[in-house]
């Protein structure tokens, strides 16, 4: 029997007990980048430069498998190479058959791949947005693209002579108006480290002046120039192999949200579980010409309370279900989205969700999630 059930017009939906497959895993707060879009610079709950314990990273391991999760990426709103027992918690992971996935702006990965490759990384996400030096260097401010390329052509080199598919390749390229010409020249760098494909994502703005000044979505001149690199960058594609994913630039298609269609949940530095990475930290966001205050949501701590008995509480289940299926309005299709106050803010919605995922750029697959 479920522990919630809704009706729904001449249905009842009835949850039966599940458990998260995938936990992303925060071990850092802190970066060694200071790139233009980083959410660390909005974040309100003054969680910058935290590390998670070795202790607490025992607690998550044991609550994951406990639950029957898979997998186990690390990720989060930090730098998980800065991370001093970065390796120990990627070997432990493995050790215990989680699939592992690793997200890094790769500034350290020469300093690690070796290692990574070792204890058998199984994905590794790298977020490179910009193909020349000069474009990365105005957008990841404090990295340097040649480590970041060294790391990746070592890898090519050690997945060559041992004939290993493993670690699979992500590389992220978050666009705005700065480097939306580098896609172009995208595919041949997704095919000279031998990436599995390059994703790109719409930039979440951090105010309404970035917004104008540097998103390619809001802007029209940026989507003609996008629209016209179109058909020369399927060429490349085709003629390179360097496979490329667009994002949805329309705010306006079916919604899902990764992590609760993956049945993923976040656990932060401190043991607390949000729902995803946007909602795990306070902070201030920018979309669509609106600017939202995003309270966390945190459904329970690991060091107090089991990962299961915290993913089946009542709420959390309502709030996944309403998410599974957005039961939910779309604040992004709404006229009215800059003149409501409710809106303002992720804490409930004008259909009585308390909190609610109505302007979640990720539903609409505008901004994608590294999981």
């Amino acid at each position: 029997m479920g522990i919630y059930t809704q009706k729904v017009g001449e249905w009842i939906l009835e949850y039966v007990d599940s458990s998260p497959k995938e936990v992303m895993v925060e071990v850092t707060t802190s970066c060694n980048y200071d790139c233009i879009h980083c959410f660390r610079k909005n974040m309100l709950n003054q969680d910058l430069n935290k590390l998670m314990s070795i202790d607490v990273f025992k607690v998550v391991l044991r609550e994951a498998e406990d639950a029957g999760a898979n997998k186990i990426s690390f990720s989060g709103w930090g730098e998980p190479l800065t991370h001093p027992e970065i390796l120990s918690f990627i070997s432990e992971a493995k050790k215990r058959g989680f699939k592992v996935l690793l997200n890094t702006n790769g500034y350290l990965l020469p300093d690690y791949v070796d290692e990574l490759f070792r204890v058998g990384v199984d994905e590794l996400y790298l977020s490179v947005d910009g193909v020349s030096e000069e474009v990365y260097s105005l957008m990841r401010r404090g990295g340097v693209l040649s480590r970041v390329s060294e790391g990746l052509m070592r890898l090519k080199e050690l997945k060559l002579s041992s004939n290993s598919s493993k670690p699979e390749v992500y590389i992220q390229f978050t666009l705005t108006k700065l480097n939306v010409k580098d896609l172009l020249e995208l595919p041949e760098y997704v095919k000279r480290v031998s990436a599995h494909q390059a994703v790109v994502s719409n930039v979440i703005p951090l105010s309404r002046e970035f917004e104008k000044k540097l998103s390619c979505y809001s802007d029209t001149e940026c989507m003609t120039v996008i629209n016209e690199l179109r058909d020369k960058l399927a060429k490349r594609i085709f003629a390179t192999g360097g496979k490329i994913s667009l994002p949805n630039f329309s705010h306006t298609s079916e919604r899902s949200c990764p992590f609760i269609s993956r049945n993923a949940c976040y656990i932060r530095f401190d043991g607390s579980v949000a729902p995803c990475i946007q909602y795990s930290h306070s902070w201030v966001s920018n979309f669509a010409s609106v600017t939202r205050v995003i309270k966390e949501v945190v459904f329970g701590n690991v060091t107090r309370e089991h990962l299961r008995d915290i993913w089946r509480k009542p709420d959390y289940v309502k709030f996944r279900m309403n998410t599974y299926f957005f039961r939910m309005p779309s604040c992004f299709e709404c006229n009215l989205r800059e003149y409501c106050y409710i809106t303002l803010s992720n804490e409930s919605d004008c259909w009585g969700n308390t909190p609610t995922c109505a302007s979640c750029p990720y539903a609409h697959d505008v901004v994608r999630c590294p999981l």
